[in-house]
C-alpha cells in the first residue's frame, strides 16, 4: 500500500483522536424493517442523542415529508430542493459536489455523512446516533472514533421468513416491486452480518412487541462507560485461549453450534463435557457424561446447576488445566447463575454467546393452531426464560449468533468469532502440531465407543 496514503490515514485518525470526544457514537445497522429508525428515534427523544444527518439522493417518503413539515428530526437531508425534487442525474451530481468522505451506495442511491457534523457533536460531549448499512463504512467509523463508537446490529425477524418480511414492507407502504427488492437486499445484508459478526459490539434483538423492553435496553446502553467497555473488550480479545459458553432459547441452534465445534472447529476449540444426573439421550455426544458412563462423577464438579429436575455439573479444575495447556473449550450452559459464576472466575477468558433462533412471536405464528398444546406451552415458557435473561444482561453477551435455519450460516458466525479471538495466534506447524497433541489428549478421554461398533482409526485406514 502507498506509504503516503498510510501516513494520510494515520494523520486523519490522530486528528480525530486528539479532539475531546466525551460523546459516544452509536452505529445502527440491520435489515429493512428491523427497527433501526425506531431505536434511533428513542435515543434522540428519550436520551437526547443527536441524529447524524444522512445526505440522500432517494426521494423522500410520505411520512418523512410529513415529519419535516411538523419540524421533527428524521436523520436525513436532501441534496436538491426540500424533498429531493429533481431527476436522478441532478441529485447524484449534487451529492458528489458535497465531497462527503463517509459515503456508500444502496438500492442505486447515494448516502453520505459529514465527518465535521460527527466531530462537532462528539467533541462537545453530545452523544450521537447514525444509521448505516454498509460494512466498509462501519469499519471506517470504528477506525476513526475508536473507543467512542459502538456498532449495534438490530435484528427482529428471520430474513428468510419471506411472508413476515413482506407483511412488514406492506405496512410501511412499499409496492410489491420495492418490497421484493428490499427482501433480496435483506438476505444479502444478513449474509454480511454472518461474515462480519465480530465487527459489531452488540446485537439488539428487537423481538418484543411494544417498546418497553427496547427502551430499557437503550437505557442500559446509554448508561455504560464506553472507555471501560472497550478496554475490557481489548483485554478479552488479546487473552488466549478461551472458554466459549453458549446459551439460547429453545431450538435456537445450540446443538448446531456444538456439532460445528465437534466436527469442524477442532483446531480452535474442543467440547468441555458436563456431568448430568439425567439418563443419556440418543443424540447425546461427548458433551454429556451421564450416570451410566464410567467417567460420571458429580462430586468432581465444583460448579453445578439444576434444570428441569436434573443437575448439571462442570469441573472447572479441568477448564483451568486446558487454559494452562493453551486449549480453548466450548460448552452449553442453561442457567444465568452458572454463567455469572464462570464470568467471575474467568473474566478475561470467558466468551459468552447468545444463540437466537425463532423469536417467541415467530414461534407462536408457526404454532398458531397448537397454542394450547402442553409441549408448545412448555416451549413458550422456555422462550420467556431465555428472552428475560437476554434482555436483563444483553450488554454482557460478547456476541449473538442468529440462526436463520441454515447450518452454514451458524458455522460462519462461529468461525468469525473464534478467528477474532485468535488474531495473534502462532500458526507455525510446530505450534499447531503441539496444540493438536494436547487437544487430542483431552478429547480422547471422553471418546464414546457405541456398542463397540465404531471402527478404530487403524481399521478405517
Amino acid at each position: 500500500m502507498n506509504p503516503k496514503f498510510l501516513e494520510f490515514k494515520e494523520n486523519l485518525k490522530e486528528q480525530t483522536n486528539e479532539e475531546k470526544k466525551s460523546g459516544k457514537l452509536i452505529i445502527l445497522s440491520g435489515i429493512s424493517g428491523s427497527g433501526k429508525s425506531i431505536i434511533g428515534d428513542l435515543l434522540v427523544n428519550e436520551h437526547n442523542y443527536a441524529y447524524i444527518n444522512k445526505y440522500v439522493t432517494r426521494n423522500f417518503r410520505e411520512e418523512e415529508i410529513e415529519a419535516v413539515k411538523q419540524g421533527k428530526p428524521i436523520g436525513i437531508r436532501p441534496v436538491v430542493g426540500k424533498y429531493n425534487e429533481a431527476d436522478d442525474k441532478t441529485k447524484k451530481q449534487a451529492f458528489l459536489n458535497l465531497r462527503l468522505p463517509l459515503s456508500y451506495i444502496n438500492y442505486d442511491n447515494y448516502y453520505g455523512f459529514s465527518k465535521e457534523d460527527i466531530d462537532n457533536y462528539l467533541k462537545n460531549g453530545r452523544d450521537a446516533v447514525i444509521i448505516v448499512n454498509d460494512i466498509a463504512l462501519i469499519h471506517d467509523l470504528k477506525n476513526l472514533y475508536g473507543e467512542n463508537s459502538f456498532a449495534c446490529y438490530v435484528h427482529r425477524f428471520n430474513p428468510k421468513n419471506k411472508d413476515i418480511f413482506m407483511e412488514i414492507a406492506k405496512q410501511r407502504g412499499d409496492t410489491s416491486e420495492s418490497a421484493e427488492k428490499r427482501y433480496q437486499k435483506a438476505i444479502k445484508d444478513f449474509d454480511r452480518y454472518t461474515n462480519n459478526i465480530s465487527l459489531y459490539d452488540y446485537t439488539i434483538l428487537n423481538t418484543e412487541n411494544g417498546i418497553q423492553k427496547l427502551s430499557q435496553m437503550l437505557q442500559n446502553l446509554n448508561n455504560m462507560n464506553t472507555k471501560k467497555v472497550q478496554q475490557e473488550k481489548t483485554i478479552k480479545q488479546r487473552s488466549t485461549p478461551k472458554i466459549y459458553v453458549f446459551i439460547g432459547n429453545p431450538g435456537s441452534g445450540k446443538d448446531k453450534a456444538l456439532e460445528t465445534i465437534r466436527v469442524q472447529s477442532f483446531l480452535h476449540s474442543i467440547i468441555m463435557p458436563k456431568h448430568t444426573t439425567r439418563k443419556r439421550k440418543e443424540n447425546d455426544g461427548e458433551e454429556m457424561i451421564c450416570p451410566e458412563d464410567e467417567l460420571f462423577d458429580m462430586n468432581s464438579c465444583d460448579l453445578t446447576y439444576d434444570n428441569y429436575g436434573n443437575t448439571y455439573g462442570i469441573n472447572t479444575q479441568e477448564l483451568d488445566e486446558r487454559l494452562k495447556d493453551g486449549v480453548s473449550s466450548s460448552l452449553i450452559v442453561s442457567k444465568p447463575k452458572a454463567i455469572r459464576k464462570l464470568q467471575t472466575k474467568y473474566p478475561d477468558e470467558l466468551v459468552t454467546i447468545f444463540i437466537h433462533g425463532l423469536s417467541k412471536e415467530e414461534y407462536m405464528i408457526q404454532q398458531k393452531d397448537y397454542l394450547d398444546d402442553k409441549y408448545v406451552k412448555k416451549h413458550l415458557a422456555e422462550y420467556e426464560q431465555a428472552d428475560e435473561f437476554y434482555y436483563t444482561d444483553w450488554l454482557d453477551f460478547n456476541h449473538v449468533i442468529i440462526d436463520n435455519g441454515d447450518s452454514t450460516d451458524v458455522k460462519l458466525q462461529i468461525d468469525n468469532i473464534m478467528k477474532y479471538y485468535e488474531e495473534g495466534r502462532d500458526w507455525s506447524i510446530a505450534k499447531i502440531d503441539n496444540y493438536l497433541k494436547v487437544a487430542n489428549s483431552y478429547a480422547e478421554k471422553y471418546k464414546r465407543d457405541i456398542a463397540n461398533e465404531i471402527p478404530t482409526k487403524e481399521e478405517v485406514l
